[in-house]
């Protein structure tokens, strides 16, 4: 019940995204994060986008599936300079034994570009959860769709 809650709280505070940057076979909004390994797509089910004083707050999250077809949970921070992808799950709040992480903590600070609801990164320095080099030049691609 408090899953369920926490879920509600975290999705009613943000804009179900609706357009997408590509669509798979059935027609639902994916993003992408491009590697030299693959594409990890996924569908943004959260997409909190703030901006005031030309400073952006934006959270996104949501599930996708990785280049060998595992599955993950997508989350980034711009005010944490984060991006995080925890591999073998596909909710919030759950516990991955494996990450791909990248940002100011991680691996090296990125810089989001937005236009509207669409957000881009480009030169991602991916690292694995033990800080070892997995792509230094990854890049993301995000479409939240229509306020």
């Amino acid at each position: 019940m408090i899953g369920l809650f926490g879920a509600l709280l975290l999705t009613g505070c943000s804009a179900e995204a609706e357009a997408p940057t590509s669509k798979n076979s059935t027609g639902v909004a994916i993003s992408v994060l491009e590697t030299t390994t693959g594409r990890y797509e996924f569908t943004p089910t959260t997409c909190g986008i703030y901006s005031q004083d030309d400073f952006d707050d934006i959270e996104i999250q949501g599930p996708g599936t990785a280049p060998n077809g595992e599955k993950f949970f997508f989350q980034l921070s711009s005010t944490a300079n984060a991006m995080t992808i925890g591999l073998g799950v596909d909710r919030p709040f759950a516990s991955p034994e494996r990450q791909i992480q990248a940002g100011r903590v991680y691996s090296q600070e990125f810089t989001i570009v937005t236009s509207g609801r669409q957000l881009s990164v480009a030169g991602l320095v991916l690292v694995d959860e033990n800080g070892a080099s997995i792509d230094d030049r990854a890049t993301l691609t995000i479409d939240c769709g229509a306020q």
